[in-house]
């Protein structure tokens, strides 16, 4: 009996192009899309400056007060102890220039009351700039104008803090020290400038 000769044998294998258009217009389509609805790393950096080897400065109640001229030194320091904010001007460690900020009911640390007090300290000791004069800023490459104090470190303040304080506690007196909010929602520089420093 003959058998019929398979169509297997005889039929050639035809190769098939393999169609990329549809793929590549889905992918012009989702790039963008996804492009358009991604979230990119935010970053908020806090600039302060390194510990100071060697500080300057007559210890005592006045100091700085030198008849309205510039160059005398405020030497605003912020300590963070275990129980309290203490902030000190002129190095002083009692007195008037001298004041504990307890910590609150709650067991945390008062920041309302330190922003309060660094007001005091802006408007009352600090006070008014004496002399503005035009600088160029090298950040931004343009003029803008500075304000001059009588007291030659009038934007700065040196954070110290004990031992293991957190770094998120650190994080927010730094923001008290920053800026203030007027009474008629104005926002103002306080002391913008912290700087690390040995704890006193």
């Amino acid at each position: 009996m003959a058998f019929r000769p398979s169509y297997k044998k005889k039929r050639q294998n035809l190769e098939a192009e393999a169609n990329l258009t549809p793929v590549m217009n889905l992918i012009c389509v989702l790039i963008p899309l996804l492009l358009g609805s991604a979230k990119f790393v935010d970053l908020a950096l806090l600039e302060y400056s390194p510990p100071i080897i060697q500080e300057t400065g007559a210890p005592g109640g006045s100091a700085g007060d030198n008849g309205g001229q510039t160059g005398g030194l405020l030497e605003l320091r912020v300590n963070v102890t275990y129980s309290a904010l203490e902030v000190s001007i002129f190095n002083a460690t009692e007195g008037e220039n001298y004041a504990a900020i307890t910590k609150r009911a709650d067991g945390e640390y008062d920041y309302d009351a330190l922003r309060r007090k660094l007001v005091d300290v802006k408007t009352r000791i600090v006070g008014q700039p004496v002399a503005r004069n035009q600088q160029l800023d090298p950040q931004t490459g343009r003029l803008e104008i500075a304000e001059q104090y009588r007291f030659s470190d009038a934007d700065q303040v040196r954070l110290s803090a004990e031992g293991d304080i957190p770094l998120q506690t650190l994080i927010r007196v730094l923001d008290a020290c920053r800026e203030y909010r007027t009474d008629q929602g104005i926002y103002k520089p306080l002391f913008p400038s912290p700087a690390l420093g040995q704890i006193q």
